[in-house]
């Protein structure tokens, strides 16, 4: 518990105070998780770019009504499911590799489709960091680090909801705005049930590790 613990703090600096600076391995999650879930259900995905502070867009091409919903409703989720699929990995004794092998996996696939410098920075940058702890660091530092980068996840998916409100008074094109056209589901609706369930990802998947 004192690692959960300890590791659950360093994710949060690296997710609240340091957010100016890790916001954009968020943002390689949150488009990810638009790519590959559209990809799954049945969009043909064309490009992902990456920008600074954080922005970013996945533009696909066919597409049908429910591979689109799924691809706009992964993008805020992305994260929190990507950190919750890491939980229980760890809860179940895997080794902590396999969830660093799983995220260089993920990296790798968003890599093919990015088409900016900066996106194919920050996905190598990331990249690099898990490859030399995952081959270079002793099993402890493994652990501690697959926990951090699980706890960071969690953390990430909640802490970038209120960028979506900003991004909403500001009359921006948002995944919520979509979302509201194409199901006619108000946006503020799909803000909430974001916040809601990024929320319960975040306190399920904690009190998992806390608990393992």
């Amino acid at each position: 518990m004192g690692m959960a613990w300890s590791t659950a703090v360093v994710a949060f600096v690296g997710a609240v105070p340091l957010w100016r600076y890790t916001t954009n391995v968020i943002t390689v999650a949150h488009e990810g998780g638009h790519a590959v879930f559209g990809w799954l259900f049945g969009s043909v995905v064309k490009h992902v770019k990456i920008f600074h502070a954080g922005s970013g867009e996945m533009l696909s091409g066919r597409e049908n009504w429910f591979s689109a919903f799924v691809s706009l409703v992964a993008g805020y989720l992305g994260p929190s499911l990507f950190g919750y699929a890491g939980v229980q990995l760890l809860i179940h004794d895997f080794d902590p590799r396999s969830v660093l092998f799983l995220s260089l996996v993920f990296l790798a696939g968003v890599l093919i489709m990015v088409r900016t410098l900066f996106g194919v920075f920050v996905i190598l940058a990331t990249g690099a960091v898990l490859w030399v702890v995952a081959m270079r660091s002793t099993e402890a530092v493994q652990l501690a680090f697959a926990y951090v980068w699980v706890w960071f996840l969690l953390m990430g998916g909640v802490r970038q909801v209120p960028e979506l409100f900003r991004a909403m008074r500001a009359d921006e094109v948002t995944d919520a705005g979509l979302l509201q056209r194409h199901t006619l589901v108000g946006d503020v609706v799909w803000l909430f049930l974001f916040w809601l369930l990024s929320l319960a990802a975040l306190v399920y998947g904690g009190a998992l590790l806390l608990r393992h």
